[in-house]
């Protein structure tokens, strides 16, 4: 599990160092944001530098933890879901695909109740996306919703 560990940790270090070079790199914008789209990026890739770099140089055998627990199970889980939200957003559409999200990560991060459970992604949802496309007037794609309104 060791070998393992490091060879992980290795990648997160070039992983980061890469995503840190092409930041560094970016091109300059000056309208818009004063600090410029590279601080983020650069942020993250030192970040993922850093922790690559911390996971690396750690003494072997300090971690006595299960390597998949319900935690990370959840967590992958989760990575699952925004992913499939990302990838669907544009066919399902926003409010319809915000709510099931919504209502799917709160019953895997532990919401017991189903009124809560309904309700809150429910006014979420709606209430992004009213925020957006009437008081900001920035259209959010409405999916299959559209195509059934027309």
């Amino acid at each position: 599990m060791i070998r393992a560990e490091r060879i992980g940790a290795t990648v997160v270090l070039l992983l980061g160092a890469g995503y840190l070079w092409e930041a560094i790199f970016m091109e300059e914008v000056t309208i818009g944001d004063p600090l410029g789209p590279k601080v983020f990026p650069i942020i993250l890739g030192a970040l993922m530098v850093a922790i690559g770099f911390s996971l690396l140089i750690r003494p072997a055998g300090v971690s006595q933890s299960q390597p998949f627990t319900k935690t990370a199970a959840s967590a992958l889980v989760l990575a699952v879901l925004l992913c499939a939200y990302g990838f669907g957003i544009e066919w399902i559409g926003y409010p319809v695909a915000t709510f099931l999200f919504l209502l799917a990560a709160s019953r895997l991060l532990g919401e017991k109740s189903w009124v809560a459970g309904l309700v809150i992604p429910l006014a979420v949802s709606i209430g992004v996306f009213v925020l957006f496309t009437r008081a900001l007037d920035i259209p959010l794609p409405l999916g299959f919703i559209e195509k059934l309104m027309e």
